[in-house]
């Protein structure tokens, strides 16, 4: 097993930001979960592979039919498990780490935190949260674990899973609570939380990662083509941005020039998914990469600069 950062989204991973797309751990300890809603032409089978489960275990999980045709728009509970969910930040060479969030309850500590959810290691939690000491506040998200995705399914995963924007349940607690409603008192509906937006940066401004950028000229390989972005929290604020491409090999910095001459400097993190949403792409960049490059079109051409 190799130690994995990504989105570190990321994802991953992990400024206190009120941004949307954080996705918001379900249930109590060990019982938890995330929720994914079914897309048109997903089957039980193709949802089970996607968080490695077997077709047998995902329908009980979900108290159905392992013949049971899915419905669009309905809810599936995705158990967390050994075999989807990591508390060590480590994930094999072909995963993807997405970062799943506890939010913080009023009286939770950060060793609270981290007991409640299978006694997380002190020292994981404030280097996935980026804390530099043990100071927490209520409704603050913590990244507790990272859910474990194969590269290829990436995307799909992103566009699939409920985030906090869009989640009915409650956050996970060790305590259940009961909530009464009356024709008196009407349940109030969650207000919608705005878009985040990038940092103010200058145009010369190109991210947290241009000091490591490779700067020698004489070595320097170039593609161009198409491209499109992917969900991701990380960027909004630490300007770290993430690119998934082919034939260049994870860690790797490079540059993104759009046709406007503003350029960032992205991190790779692996190779495109293959599914037919990317055929003739060259690069997915993550959304707050994209929005710095002033561009909001779904497809658009980019230049890549990058070391041999």
């Amino acid at each position: 097993m190799k130690y994995s950062i990504l989105f570190l989204l990321s994802l991953f991973f992990y400024t206190t930001i009120s941004a949307q797309d954080k996705i918001i751990v379900q249930g109590t300890y060990p019982d938890i979960y995330l929720q994914h809603k079914v897309a048109k032409g997903e089957t039980l089978y193709s949802i089970s592979r996607l968080y490695n489960f077997s077709p047998a275990q995902f329908a009980k999980q979900n108290g159905i039919a392992d013949n049971e045709i899915l419905f669009v728009d309905k809810i599936l509970k995705i158990a967390l498990a050994k075999n989807n969910f990591s508390q060590d930040g480590q994930g094999a060479d072909d995963e993807v780490l997405i970062p799943v969030y506890h939010i913080l309850q009023r009286g939770e500590t950060l060793f609270r935190v981290g007991q409640n959810y299978g006694k997380i290691r002190i020292d994981f939690l404030r280097e996935w949260n980026n804390l530099t000491n043990d100071v927490v506040r209520p409704e603050q998200r913590l990244v507790i674990g990272h859910l474990k995705v194969d590269k290829k399914y990436a995307s799909i995963v992103y566009d699939r899973i409920i985030n906090e924007a869009t989640s009915e349940n409650n956050v996970a607690t060790n305590e259940t609570t009961t909530t009464e409603t009356t024709e008196e008192t009407p349940t109030k509906k969650p207000q919608e939380e705005p878009t985040p937006t990038p940092v103010t940066m200058g145009s010369d401004d190109e991210g947290l990662f241009v000091s490591s950028y490779a700067v020698n000229t004489k070595n320097m390989q170039i593609k161009t083509g198409s491209a499109a972005t992917f969900k991701s929290t990380s960027g909004w604020v630490d300007r770290k941005y993430y690119v998934l491409i082919n034939d260049i090999p994870a860690g790797t910095i490079v540059r993104i020039t759009a046709n406007n001459n503003r350029s960032i400097c992205a991190k790779v993190l692996g190779e495109l998914p293959e599914m037919k949403e990317n055929k003739n792409l060259v690069l997915r960049i993550s959304n707050a990469g994209a929005a710095v490059l002033g561009i909001s079109d779904a497809r658009f051409d980019v230049k890549i600069t990058y070391p041999k």
